[in-house]
C-alpha cells in the first residue's frame, strides 16, 4: 500500500480556506486541463434540484449539485500521476502551479473520481481521490484510444456547503452566462499567456439540466499591451511588475484584477483601489508580478499582503504597489482618453464643493486620476492624511523651537481648519434651508439647529453651537441658556431671582455679553424666542404669541441690577398674514426687501422687539459666508493646478 505523502484529511482542513466556492473548484479544475495541454475543455454541469414552476412560469433559483470536467488534455500519464500524488510537488511550478490546488475539491464533494484515456499508452486509467487516496488503487485497463480523453466528476456535496436540515446552502447558481464571466475573468491571463504562444482554448460550459450551452474561445481574449513598472521599498529593494492593458472606445465597464501564476486573484477594488470608465469606454487591466505570485494564497483568492504595514515577509504594502500603479493607469487613460482632464477637473470640483478643507491632502496620485476613481474613496485617504497632520501639530505642541516645516504645517493646517469650519456652516445653512422649504412645525428640530435645548454654556468654540447664524458677534458670550427656566438662567449670571414673577418659564435662548471691558460684571443681554414656521392652524396668530412672550422676559431681565440693555428677537418664518397683523400691530420693516426684519419700539417699557424672518437670517448668513467662500476658491490647490496647466 502507497498512500499520499501527506495527511489528506490535514491539508483540506487546514491548508485550504473554508471560504472556497464552487466556483474555485471549476477554476481549479480548468486550469489543471490547461497545464496538461488540454485545447478543448467541456464543463458539465447539473443540479438534483427541481424548477419550481406556476403554470408553464418557472421561478427560483435552481443550484449545482455535480460538476464534470472532460479535456483533450496529457491525462493521468505516469509523469503526471506521480506528481498528483505528490503535496506540493515540484512538477509544472513554471506554470504556476503550487500542488495544492487539486485538493479544494475534497473541501466542497465527497467523491473525486477521475478517469484517463490515454492514446499513447492505450489505456483507460482511473481512481478515486478522497481523504483515503491510496496511489495502489490506480486501475489500468488496456482499450483502443483514438484521442486522450480524461473526465473529472464531482459529486456528493460535503456538509458544510450544503446540508439541507440545517437549512445550510452555499452552492452557486446554475446560471452558465454568470459562470461562464467568472470563469473568463479568472482565466484571462492564462488564456493570454497560451494565445502569444499561439494555442487556441476553447472552454464549452453545459448546462445539463436544460441543455444549455456557453462558451469561451480565444475571440474572447483582448490583445494585451503591457506597460512595465517598479516598486522600491524602504530597504531600496526593487520590484518588478507588468501591467497588461486594453482601453477600448465603446460602452462597457473595466475588468481590473490582481493576478498570481497567470490567473486573477481579486479585482483592484478589493484593494482600495476603485476605478472607473466614463461612458462609452471599457477596458481590461491586470497586473502582474514575481512578488504577486509568491504572496498568492493557495486557493489563489487573495494576497499575504498588509494594507499598509511592511514585514520582513511582506516588504511591500498594498498602499505602496497602488501608489506606482495608479500613475501607470494615468498615463494610461491621459493617452486614451481624450477627456481625462476635463473629468479630472469636474471631480476635484465636486470635492472642493463638499470638502473643501480636504484639497491640500489628496494624494498627488489622486490628483492625476481623479476623474476615474472613487470620490468617496479619493475622500476617504484625504481624510486620514487630514487627521494625520492634526495629531502630528498636537505632537508637536509645546516645543521651544519650531523647524520651518513644522511651523508651516501648523500654518496649513490652521487655513485648512478654518477652511473646515466655514464649509460646515454651509451645511447648516443648507439644513435651515430645507426646514424652511418645508414649512418645519417641530420647534424643536429648528431650536437644536440654533442650539441643543436645555443646555448652557459659558464660551464659544466651533461645533458648539449655530449662535453664529443670528450674528456672529453673538458667539462671544460670556453665558448662553437654552430652553432653561428663567430662575436657572439668573444663577448662571449669578443674579437674584428677586420678585421676578415667571421663574419658571423658559425663553428659548438667553444670552449675556459684558457691556463694559472695563467692568465686565455689567451685562448685555439679548433674548430670543423661535417659532416653527408653520402651525397646522391659524399659524399667523400662534407666531404672533411669541411677541407677548418676549416682552414678558424682556421686563424680567431688564429688572436686575446686572443688566444694562436687553434685546428681543423673534425668529419665525414670515408669511403674508403674519406680515399684515405685524403692520396692524405698528411694527414697520427695518429695510425694504423680499424678507424685511420687523421692528417696534414699546415707549411706555423702553423695550425694542424685531421679527426676523428664517429665511432672512439664511440670506445674512450666506452673505456672510461669501466672503470666506470667495477666497477660498481662489486659494485653492484646484485653482493653483489649472492654473498651471497640471492636471
Amino acid at each position: 500500500m502507497s498512500q499520499m505523502l501527506a495527511e489528506i484529511s490535514r491539508i483540506v482542513n487546514e491548508d485550504i480556506s473554508p471560504r472556497v466556492t464552487q466556483y474555485d473548484v471549476l477554476f481549479e479544475a480548468i486550469t489543471n486541463a490547461i497545464h496538461a495541454n488540454a485545447t478543448e475543455i467541456k464543463c458539465y454541469l447539473n443540479t438534483t434540484d427541481n424548477q419550481l414552476k406556476e403554470g408553464d412560469k418557472e421561478f427560483g433559483a435552481i443550484k449545482i449539485d455535480t460538476i464534470k470536467i472532460v479535456d483533450n488534455g496529457d491525462g493521468l500519464t505516469d509523469k503526471n500521476f506521480s506528481s498528483f500524488s505528490t503535496y506540493r510537488t515540484e512538477h509544472k511550478k513554471e506554470l504556476g502551479c503550487k500542488g495544492v490546488g487539486r485538493f479544494v475539491f475534497l473541501k466542497i464533494f465527497k467523491n473525486v473520481n477521475y478517469k484517463s484515456r490515454l492514446k499513447e499508452e492505450q489505456e483507460e486509467r482511473k481512481f478515486k481521490f478522497d481523504f483515503k487516496f491510496d496511489t495502489e488503487n490506480l486501475i489500468k485497463e488496456s482499450v483502443a484510444v483514438e484521442s486522450n480523453e480524461t473526465e473529472l466528476t464531482l459529486s456528493g456535496l460535503t456538509a458544510k456547503y450544503y446540508d439541507d436540515a440545517k437549512k445550510n446552502d452555499r452552492r452557486i447558481e446554475l446560471d452558465i452566462t454568470t459562470i461562464r464571466e467568472k470563469v473568463l475573468m479568472n482565466l484571462i491571463p492564462t488564456l493570454f499567456f497560451y494565445k502569444q504562444k499561439g494555442t487556441i482554448i476553447t472552454i464549452e460550459i453545459h448546462n445539463e439540466y436544460d441543455t444549455t450551452l456557453n462558451k469561451i474561445s480565444s475571440s474572447d481574449i483582448p490583445d494585451f499591451q503591457d506597460n512595465f513598472f517598479e516598486v522600491k521599498n524602504k530597504d531600496g529593494n526593487v520590484f518588478k511588475f507588468n501591467l497588461h492593458h486594453k482601453i477600448d472606445n465603446n460602452v462597457g465597464s473595466l475588468n481590473a484584477y490582481y493576478c498570481a501564476n497567470n490567473r486573477t486573484v481579486c479585482e483592484f477594488s478589493d484593494k482600495d483601489l476603485k476605478i472607473a470608465m466614463p461612458y462609452g469606454y471599457s477596458g481590461f487591466m491586470l497586473l502582474e508580478s514575481d512578488y504577486l505570485n509568491i504572496h498568492a494564497n493557495n486557493e489563489r483568492n487573495d494576497f499575504d499582503i498588509y494594507p499598509v504595514k511592511t514585514d520582513v515577509f511582506s516588504t511591500l504594502s498594498w498602499e505602496m504597489i497602488n501608489s506606482h500603479l495608479k500613475k501607470e493607469i494615468s498615463e494610461l487613460v491621459k493617452a486614451g482618453i481624450p477627456e481625462t482632464k476635463k473629468r479630472n477637473i469636474e471631480k476635484l470640483q465636486e470635492i472642493q464643493e463638499e470638502r473643501p478643507y480636504l484639497m491640500n491632502y489628496i494624494d498627488e496620485e489622486d490628483i492625476e486620476m481623479a476623474g476615474f476613481l472613487d470620490k468617496k474613496h479619493i475622500i476617504e485617504k484625504a481624510k486620514k492624511g487630514f487627521d494625520v497632520a492634526k495629531e502630528k501639530v498636537l505632537v508637536n505642541a509645546g516645543k521651544e523651537d519650531y523647524s520651518d516645516e513644522e511651523l508651516n504645517e501648523a500654518i496649513q493646517l490652521a487655513q485648512n481648519e478654518l477652511v473646515s469650519y466655514i464649509n460646515d456652516r454651509v451645511q447648516v445653512i443648507e439644513r435651515l434651508k430645507t426646514l424652511v422649504d418645508k414649512s418645519e412645525r417641530v420647534e424643536k428640530i429648528i431650536h437644536n439647529l440654533f442650539m441643543e435645548m436645555r443646555t448652557t454654556d459659558d464660551y464659544y468654540s466651533v461645533g458648539k453651537n449655530n449662535l453664529w447664524l443670528l450674528d456672529d458677534r453673538y458667539t462671544t458670550y460670556s453665558y448662553v441658556a437654552s430652553d432653561k427656566r428663567i430662575r436657572e438662567v439668573l444663577k448662571g449670571i449669578d443674579e437674584v431671582n428677586g420678585d421676578t414673577e415667571i421663574l419658571d418659564d423658559k425663553p428659548d435662548l438667553s444670552l449675556f455679553f459684558s457691556h463694559n471691558p472695563n467692568n465686565p460684571e455689567r451685562l448685555k443681554s439679548v433674548l430670543i424666542e423661535i417659532k416653527p414656521f408653520d402651525f397646522g392652524s391659524k399659524p399667523d396668530r400662534k407666531k404672533f404669541a411669541g411677541i407677548q412672550q418676549l416682552l414678558d422676559y424682556v421686563k424680567a431681565f431688564k429688572a436686575k441690577d446686572k443688566i444694562d440693555e436687553v434685546s428681543a428677537f423673534l425668529i419665525t418664518e414670515i408669511d403674508a398674514k403674519l406680515e399684515a397683523r405685524l403692520r396692524e400691530d405698528d411694527y414697520t420693516p427695518l429695510f425694504s426687501t423680499e424678507n424685511p426684519i420687523f421692528h417696534r419700539f414699546y415707549k411706555e417699557t423702553g423695550i425694542s422687539i424685531f421679527v426676523i424672518s428664517a429665511s432672512t437670517l439664511i440670506k445674512d448668513a450666506e452673505a456672510r459666508n461669501k466672503v470666506f467662500l470667495e477666497i477660498i476658491r481662489k486659494q485653492t490647490r484646484l485653482n493653483k493646478l489649472m492654473q498651471n496647466n497640471t492636471l
